[in-house]
């Protein structure tokens, strides 16, 4: 049978052609511009079914891959937990055999050794006690973003700052304050507590005046708990406030520091989306701003 009449119309997807919807008939002159918009509608539906159906199948390849990244992931995380654990028992192990070595050779020889020799002591003591804690720090620093342990409970801010009040050496000539009133918020207390306790002990190292302050005070935003912790010890440059969070990044020289505090203190922010900045004038002060996400 011949064909007197055609009509054909693409199907177009993303500005190329992937297709043609052709129809043909045996009368002359059949098809009428009715037919065409038909088919044009046609063709569109067409290609908005495919668009769908090729972005549903591009969805679920990139879902079973990111479950694959996501698992991969946990386990990693997993295995460089137990590694922090297994590895801080075996140079801990070594580092109190040492000490008690140190010890008993004072004890012992306690008649020969003069001041020079007791001063080589306790300074390699002290290094002794720097390892130990830059182990404890490592330790605390790879267990941050396990949320497996994490606990949501009210936390009074006031009661946590009490507590640090107590477990921290405050020096008689630094004041530490905080107002009557403070926040309830939901989070891990033990979390929050490593938190204020290492922007507050860090305060506390870097104070060089007679009397000094550490304060905290908050306001409340429409989304978050805004928190500040403000010295007015030594201040920080203004070239390394980026620096201080990174780990092992730190600017004390007397060796009081493991440079993991603050990294600690930026895990968790992130941990509870929340932000943290600073200002600083040197030899004036440090305040240390950040938000919890409530």
């Amino acid at each position: 049978m011949r064909r007197y009449s055609e009509i054909s119309v693409p199907i177009i997807i993303k500005g190329e052609v992937v297709g043609v919807i052709d129809s043909e008939h045996s009368t002359k002159n059949f098809f009428t511009k009715e037919h065409l918009r038909l088919l044009k509608n046609v063709a569109n539906l067409v290609s908005i079914q495919l668009t769908k159906a090729v972005n549903l199948e591009r969805r679920i390849a990139a879902e079973s891959e990111n479950k694959e990244l996501l698992e991969n992931l946990k386990r990693s995380n997993k295995e460089l937990r137990d590694f922090a654990h297994i590895v801080s028992h075996d140079l801990k192990s070594p580092l109190r055999s040492i000490n008690a070595l140190i010890s008993w050779f004072q004890e012992d020889y306690e008649h020969v050794l003069d001041e020079e020799a007791n001063d080589t002591f306790d300074k390699l003591n002290n290094k002794l006690e720097q390892m130990d804690a830059l182990i404890d720090g490592i330790l605390r620093y790879s267990s941050v973003n396990d949320k497996n342990v994490l606990t949501t409970q009210e936390v009074n801010i006031k009661e946590v700052l009490e507590e640090i009040k107590t477990i921290l050496y405050i020096p008689e000539h630094i004041k530490f304050t905080f107002p009557e009133e403070l926040p309830i918020i939901n989070a891990d207390k033990t979390r929050i507590k490593q938190l204020f306790q290492n922007l507050i002990s860090n305060a506390i190292v870097h104070i060089d005046k007679e009397e000094g302050i550490v304060e905290v005070q908050y306001t409340e935003l429409k989304n978050y708990w805004k928190f500040s912790v403000s010295d007015n010890g030594v201040g920080i440059a203004k070239a390394y406030h980026d620096k201080i969070f990174k780990i092992f990044q730190t600017l004390d020289r007397k060796g009081k520091s493991t440079g993991i505090g603050l990294s600690i203190v930026k895990k968790i922010i992130e941990l509870y989306k929340g932000t943290i900045s600073l200002e600083s004038e040197e030899g004036k002060g440090t305040t240390f701003f950040f938000k919890l996400k409530k």
